[in-house]
């Protein structure tokens, strides 16, 4: 069991950094996230409807838990990258993105704490390890100065750090409901729509805020097809972590889910981001690379 559920989080750790890497094809073109979400999300969310349900088991399905679960997730996940873009946009980047990382501990928490699940000190020195590696990595990578409108940045990069963490242990209440509720493949489907229905309302308030009288969804032929593949990679990602929680709270391991998933993800993406875009690294960020891999093998090689 703990192989399995260690494999499927490495490889969920991999499909987010599939995902950023779509992202970062997406940035270039300076369209509106919240617009390019709203569709990919809700084509995901139709795809998963098409595929996933175990139609057998969905009228025992409790509604009331998954649509608060799911939908407590679309909005808490939208408010998190709306706070972590005004992050970037207020103040220093790399310690935005470093402050975000570390919201993986309040996941860990409450694994510990509500799951009553245990880790050994190897595990934990791991996790401490992954995240102030993921902090020298976003700190030292882009030398940006830290802007001088503070008053701005600090309730966005808390708020980015709380809706983020708050986001992963939403994700990993799932592993709470009845195994009907998990068993019957709508957990995904709910997620993407509520996602997706999030999204366009921020897109929304973000087309008054900017007073701009640009048309929804104007994309390209090429940023629709990048769009298609988003969604795909988006399904396969939640199908992943869906296994991957599954497996590590089986595991007693749920708790170190989030701090591996993040490490494997950002690594991934520096990896990428080297071999395809040609981005040139300090000796900080390699170290920071290093150290990521190290602390995610002291939390499966040190696990009880």
């Amino acid at each position: 069991m703990k192989l399995t559920a260690l494999l499927f989080t490495l490889l969920t750790g991999f499909s987010f950094a599939s995902i950023s890497m779509i992202v970062s094809r997406v940035a270039k073109d300076r369209i509106s996230f919240f617009q390019f979400f709203t569709l990919s999300n809700l084509l995901a969310s139709v795809m998963a409807w098409i595929i996933l349900p175990n139609w057998e088991l969905v009228p025992g399905v409790n509604w009331w838990k998954v649509l608060l679960l799911t939908g407590s997730v679309g909005v808490v996940n939208t408010t998190s990258q709306a706070a972590f873009v005004c992050s970037f946009k207020f103040g220093h980047n790399g310690l935005s993105a470093a402050i975000r990382n570390t919201a993986s501990m309040l996941s860990m928490i409450f694994g510990l704490l509500v799951l009553h699940e245990k880790i050994s000190l190897i595990n934990a020195f791991g996790a401490v390890v992954v995240l102030s590696s993921l902090a020298v990595i976003a700190i030292f990578g882009k030398k940006n100065s830290l802007s001088s409108d503070l008053k701005k940045w600090i309730p966005a990069v808390a708020a980015s750090f709380l809706f983020s963490g708050l986001n992963q242990i939403l994700l990993t209440g799932t592993v709470l409901l009845s195994p009907t509720d998990r068993e019957s493949g709508v957990i995904i489907p709910c997620i993407l729509l509520s996602v997706g229905t999030a999204n366009i309302i921020a897109a929304q308030i973000e087309k008054i805020i900017r007073h701009t009288e640009e048309k929804f969804f104007n994309f390209d032929t090429r940023t629709w097809r990048v769009l298609f593949c988003w969604s795909c990679a988006a399904l396969l990602q939640y199908y992943l972590l869906m296994k991957a929680l599954a497996y590590m709270r089986e595991a007693e391991m749920a708790s170190l889910t989030w701090p591996i998933l993040i490490g494997v993800n950002v690594t991934s993406f520096a990896i990428f981001c080297r071999l395809r875009w040609k981005e040139k690294y300090p000796l900080t960020t390699l170290i920071g690379m290093f150290g990521c891999v190290l602390g995610i093998i002291m939390m499966i090689a040190g696990r009880k």
